[in-house]
């Protein structure tokens, strides 16, 4: 195949086409290796990004849901203070779960010094890649955008004077990432963000407390995350997406840090943002959130607050009422 040459507008309309070096390479009839270098090149000269699609894996799709003033990694200074961090919350219209009653209750309780938001808590039933089983109910997009602005808007009042931080979660993107590839020409359109309908709140990928606290949405994978996080990152590493939790200790000549995996929001895995797709499955998920404590601007051991029942969390060995 005789090799294309195409302008940089062109070669953009394409990418958002076929979404792949490899594809776009065989369409121009050029190397992958050369299709990239133009990508970089492009997106150097015009300070826009050209998402990757992959549609065997699409949470891992590439976007860009930040400002570009805004930068993909915010940080925080702390001396003496808390940060709370919660992640996948999932939010669906309705009553709200135990452990989302208790971030507001504890953002109240705590008077942290930030809030962070880690990832996940827009679910994007309707833009999942997972098919729909049957005519299960799920709520349209609106509904959900409407839910999440809410209780994100109760967390704001309910700790008015921390600082508030949001990294993008795998379902946070899919808001975004489903218009960007579908619609590119409504780039800048204001409400395309996810952000746009969180106000108040910083977006970032992750967010770096001092100089050896890193706190994003998912860092690696696996049955024992948590322990090559902090083995491979030589950081404390908070993490949510696999609503897990646990607090593993890593010591060696920088001293001690720890693998920190916040849970989850929801209160079981038969919530019914998940039942249907894992075919009412009881994977070992937990509900909990993180509270860090700094003190001399040292972060202490990392502590969680975990569900009891239906109106309870545990901390501290107590049980707290929200």
């Amino acid at each position: 195949m005789a090799k294309a040459v195409v302008s940089d507008d062109r070669f953009i309309e394409l990418w958002h086409v076929y979404g792949s070096a490899t594809q776009l390479a065989r369409h121009l009839g050029m190397h992958a290796r050369g299709v990239n270098s133009r990508r970089r090149a492009i997106e150097g000269r015009r300070k826009i990004v050209l998402p990757t699609l992959d549609e065997r894996r699409p949470s891992y799709n590439q976007v860009r849901p930040l400002d570009h003033e805004a930068g993909a990694v915010a940080t925080l200074r702390i001396d003496d203070g808390v940060i709370i961090v919660g992640s996948d919350a999932h939010i669906w219209p309705g009553p709200l779960t135990t452990m989302q009653r208790a971030f507001l209750h504890f953002a109240r309780k705590l008077k942290p010094a930030a809030v962070v938001a880690n990832g996940d808590f827009f679910d994007g039933a309707r833009v999942s890649r997972f098919p729909s089983i049957g005519w299960e109910s799920r709520p349209s997009i609106r509904q959900e955008l409407e839910a999440v602005s809410d209780y994100m808007g109760d967390l704001t009042k309910a700790a008015a004077t921390a600082r508030r931080f949001w990294p993008l979660g795998n379902h946070d993107a899919r808001f975004e990432s489903r218009i960007a590839n579908t619609m590119p020409e409504v780039e800048g359109v204001k409400g395309m963000h996810l952000k746009d309908h969180i106000p108040g709140w910083t977006p970032c990928w992750r967010l770096d407390v001092n100089d050896d606290v890193v706190i994003r949405h998912r860092e690696f994978g696996g049955e024992h995350a948590d322990w090559n996080n902090v083995v491979k990152g030589g950081k404390t590493i908070v993490t949510g997406h696999d609503h897990r939790t646990g607090v593993v200790p890593y010591r060696n000549y920088r001293g001690l840090h720890w693998g920190v995996r916040c849970g989850f929001l929801g209160d079981s895995p038969t919530d019914p943002q998940f039942v249907h797709y894992l075919e009412a499955r009881e994977p070992n998920w937990h509900p909990a959130f993180v509270v860090l404590t700094f003190v001399g601007g040292r972060l202490l051991w990392p502590e969680l607050v975990t569900r009891h029942d239906d109106d309870a969390v545990e901390f501290r060995g107590a049980v707290v009422r929200v």
